[in-house]
Parts: structure tokens; sequence; C-alpha cells
């Protein structure tokens, strides 16, 4: 089984309600800490060829890799040994097969419903999923997995929408505050102005890399770094 990337073993360590999963702030601070580098796009981090995608509102981080199908598989056979190597602090919970016990080649990777793996401790819930590679549109998506990892306290649907907490972050929150904000798909119009206008060009290059999603220009390449 390969071995996890650092960032990979130290953001599992670092999966806490109380720290990692508490605010913005906390978010950055901890994926840094973990090794992992901002991109310009809002929440989203790079390392060792793995993508995170993160969010503040509420606290939650999405981790995914692709590429062949038995390196997606031993991939996620590793993040699952190390949850597993931690049961005074991760539970498993899954109604599905456990195809963490099954080796890379199995040939029920390729036959059986392969359902998300879930661990819970600590006010978190992590979940683990695989896939081979599936048709999208003309093409195909590589085999892929994704790793999150958000708050128990999290309703299944999100928090709702909150204008004033948006426009209160606008006005008083950190530049890291309104990084993560710029991510956030419903906002009021003057808040998108105001991100797109911003005094740091960190906020405002992801709002304009935002803009470019909401808008859907295919036409041409996102925003330069």
């Amino acid at each position: 089984m390969a071995p996890l990337p650092d960032a990979v073993t130290a953001l599992l360590r670092a999966a806490d309600s109380d720290t990692l999963l508490r605010d913005a702030e906390h978010l950055a601070e901890g994926l840094d800490a973990a090794g992992w580098t901002p991109e310009v796009e809002s929440g989203r981090f790079g390392a060792d060829g793995w993508d995170l995608l993160s969010s503040a509102w509420a606290p939650n981080v999405s981790v995914f890799f692709d590429g062949s199908e038995r390196s997606v598989r031993e991939a996620a056979l590793a993040v699952a040994a190390a949850l597993k190597a931690e049961p005074h602090r991760w539970t498993f919970d899954s109604e599905g097969p456990d195809w963490s016990t099954w080796p890379v080649d199995d040939e029920r990777w390729g036959t059986d419903d392969i359902d998300w793996l879930v661990w819970e401790g600590a006010d978190v819930i992590v979940t683990l999923f695989t896939a081979g590679e599936t048709p999208a549109g003309p093409g195909t998506l590589p085999a892929h997995l994704q790793l999150a990892i958000e708050r128990g306290d999290t309703p299944s649907e999100g928090l709702p929408r909150d204008d004033d907490r948006a426009r209160r972050v606008l006005r008083e929150g950190s530049v890291v505050d309104r990084w993560y904000l710029a991510g956030e798909r419903d906002l009021p119009a003057e808040v998108i102005e105001a991100l797109e206008n911003d005094p740091d060009p960190r906020v405002r290059a992801a709002a304009e890399s935002e803009r470019w999603i909401r808008e859907r220009s295919f036409s041409g390449p996102p925003p330069a770094e």
C-alpha cells in the first residue's frame, strides 16, 4: 500500500471541531500547518497532487485525488487504514460493504456498489468514497476518491443563507475571512461587488475567479493567478 502524503496524514490528525473546523482563520492556519498551499480560488488548497476544497460556512473540507484505478484504490485504502489505526478517536459507522478490507485487485471493486465509508469522533464526521472511471458528458471522469471532513453539528442541508452575516464579515472580517466569503455561492449583489473591489489582491482574485465560475464563461480561461 502506497504511503499517504504528509499533508493528508497531518490533516487527519488536525481534524477537530474546536480547532481546524472552528472558523475561517482556524481552517487556513490548520491547513497551512498541515502542509497545504492555498490557491487563487476561495477555499482551494493543494499538496502533492491532491486537491482540497474548504468552506468556512459551515467549516468543512473535501479532499480529492484522481489517477489510475489502482493508485486511487491504494490511496483510499491508506486513508481508511490511517483512520482505523486510531480506534480511540474514530468510530467506524458504515452500513454498506467495508471495502477498506479488500485487496486492491479484488474483483468486488468492479461488481459491488461502492458506498461511502463513515467514521465519527470528536464532533467530527469523516466520509470516504472512491469510484473508478465514469462517463461524464462527452468524456469520462478518471478514477477518483473524495475524503470529506465536517462538523457533526452541521445540518445535512448545510447552513442557510445569512445576508447580515455576509455583510458583517465584509465589514469586520480579516483577509482570510473575506477570501472564504468570496467562495460562498449565494451572496447579496453588493457584497459580491465589494469583494471584487476589495483592497487585498488575494480577495479580489478569489472574487474574480468566482465571477468567472458563476457566469460560466467557458469561451476563455479562468482568471490568471
